[in-house]
């Protein structure tokens, strides 16, 4: 996304640098210069403004589509976790009842 936000920026410089060479150099009077410059410059602001809030949609669309991601697998992580804490409990509930059985055994031998 870096590089993508750096190329964006190169391109509107450089067509920003094409205009503004373009309307310099052509055979006008000062008064359609300054007119050709200014619409130059808002429609300028205009794309880059443009621009930048495409760029915000989807920084947006890209941090929900993350949340929604991140969410999903916290919530199989929970389920996994909370079924191998049952499994855990279960083996442990096993065990114990296997141990009193034995030193039941033990108890009624001595």
């Amino acid at each position: 996304m870096k590089s993508e936000s750096k190329l964006i920026a190169g391109i509107l410089i450089g067509v920003a640098a094409g205009v503004l060479a373009g309307i310099l150099l052509a055979p006008q009077s000062g008064e359609d210069t300054q007119e050709a410059v200014a619409d130059a410059a808002s429609d300028f602001s205009d794309k880059f403004k443009d621009k930048f809030t495409d760029l915000v949609d989807e920084a947006e669309g890209l941090k929900e589509s993350l949340t929604d991601k991140l969410s999903s697998k916290l919530d199989q992580l929970i389920s996994l976790v909370s079924a191998k804490t049952g499994d855990a409990k279960d083996w442990a509930e096993d065990k114990a009842s296997e141990a009193k059985d034995k030193a039941s055994d033990l108890k009624s031998k001595l």
